[in-house]
């Protein structure tokens, strides 16, 4: 018996890296889970990957940006694949840029999908677990909630959002029998993140020179997030409310052993 048996999941942002991976696992653990993404996002390797393990899949179209439709999206996965157990409220978007050279647009978008959208979710989700008095959600927040790097001033203010709303959505729906919280990926291997490569006159270098920050010396794989979702949302986390857990390869915490001098004789 799987960790997730006989459970209703639900993963935003489910058509690639971290939200596939975790729609996988849910699934590996014996959840029914329904996979949302943007309507021009295609589902069918979230699906195959579901139905791989013997469970039912539903691909949901959403722009988590328009509340009404994520709703919507909510009503009929209860509807076809029945009451919610689990969500992983995931869906977002990246910029990098300077700060002075971010643009209205940018921050704009990054507010609209990573703020709202995780907020309407969040709210979805709570509408369909308070009165059943039971559920559990983890939202996706960063690293870079934690801790600042250039480039990334708007973006972290809006995983700063999530770990904030966590922890008073947790404070709020816990008496419910409702647990709230976020996991926090490090520098992870997503399509998401390698497109911001794209432009570097060498990408390879310059994805060297940020695993060399990580004290585990690489970037971490969508697959190692997805364990700590799923414990997160499975019942061992039963204690677990209100925190943001950090999978983030040591790079928040440690400083990588080749940048200091080490003594063999201490």
């Amino acid at each position: 018996m799987g960790e997730m048996t006989n459970r209703i999941a639900l993963v935003t942002g489910a058509s690639s890296g971290i939200g596939l991976a975790t729609a996988a696992t849910l699934a590996r653990e014996g959840a029914d889970v329904a996979v949302l993404a943007r309507p021009e996002d295609d589902l069918s390797e979230a699906v195959r990957q579901v139905t791989s393990h013997g469970r039912r899949a539903l691909p949901v179209s959403v722009d988590v940006r328009d509340s009404a439709g994520v709703r919507a999206a909510f009503e009929r996965v209860e509807a076809e694949l029945g009451p919610i157990d689990a969500v992983l409220n995931n869906a977002g978007i990246s910029r990098v840029a300077p700060l002075v050279d971010t643009t209205d647009q940018d921050f704009d978008d990054l507010l609209a999908i990573n703020v709202a959208g995780s907020f309407y979710v969040l709210r979805e989700a709570a509408r369909v677990m308070q009165p059943r008095g039971a559920g559990a959600i983890v939202n996706t927040g960063s690293e870079l909630a934690l801790m600042g790097q250039p480039g990334f001033v708007a973006y972290t203010a809006t995983k700063g959002a999530i770990v904030a709303m966590t922890r008073s959505a947790a404070a709020e729906l816990v008496s419910w029998g409702v647990r709230v919280n976020s996991v926090c990926p490090g520098t992870t291997r997503t399509p998401l993140l390698m497109v911001e490569f794209e432009d570097s006159a060498d990408p390879e270098a310059e994805i060297a020179e940020i695993a060399s920050s990580v004290a585990a010396g690489r970037f971490g794989e969508p697959q190692e997030i997805a364990e700590a979702v799923v414990f997160l949302l499975s019942h061992r986390a039963s204690y677990a409310v209100g925190t943001h857990v950090v999978v983030d390869g040591g790079r928040s915490t440690c400083i990588p052993a080749g940048n200091i001098g080490v003594s063999q004789n201490v």
